[in-house]
């Protein structure tokens, strides 16, 4: 199947924009607000991990774009490897959507505790305790799948050495905050992926 370039990075948007809660200015106005201050308030050993992060994520998709417009002549090609990208996309962003609603209020997007933060131990986190940034590996993984980028691929990859730095530091956050009833949710659950890490 093949679509023109322009139809496929609409229908992308379009899937990307129908994840929002709410729609309209004044909640765009919001959310970049609460971006911002959680960009600002969060520990600073976190800053060095949203910093590369965000360069590596900006990176990636101009070279997924480039891939696309440029090796691929803006034709989109609706195969396996995209077909899984999608998948792969699509699963992160529920499994990400699934990990902000059972952490409600407690959810930021900078590495803080409110004063009055409890554990959260059930839903989705009693089976692994960093579903939000699983969630965010398998869809940064699946954004250059669903363009069959190899090299927006490739550089995507380069994420997870940060994501893995960014959980050390909020474990160690969360066992300062929490002492042993952390230390017995670790030992009950796995980081990333259920039954195995």
């Amino acid at each position: 199947m093949r679509l023109g370039g322009l139809d496929a990075a609409r229908a992308l948007h379009r899937l990307m924009m129908s994840t929002r809660v709410r729609k309209g200015p004044v909640c765009e106005n919001r959310q970049l607000t609460a971006l911002v201050k959680g960009l600002f308030q969060t520990e600073k050993a976190d800053k060095p991990f949203l910093v590369s992060a965000t360069l590596i994520f900006v990176f990636a998709l101009l070279i997924v774009a480039w891939d696309f417009v440029y090796l691929q002549g803006m034709v989109y090609r609706l195969n396996v490897v995209a077909a899984a990208g999608l998948v792969l996309f699509v699963t992160g962003v529920m499994i990400r959507a699934v990990g902000k609603r059972t952490l409600g209020r407690y959810y930021s997007y900078g590495l803080k505790i409110a004063s009055d933060h409890k554990l959260v131990m059930h839903g989705i986190y009693r089976h692994v305790r960093h579903p939000i940034t699983l969630a965010a590996v398998i869809y940064d993984a699946g954004i250059p799948l669903i363009f069959s980028s190899l090299y927006g691929f490739l550089l995507m990859l380069c994420h997870i050495p940060l994501f893995l730095y960014r959980i050390r530091v909020e474990e160690k956050m969360l066992v300062e905050r929490f002492g042993d009833e952390y230390r017995e949710y670790v030992r009950r659950t796995k980081r990333l992926v259920p039954f195995m890490y």
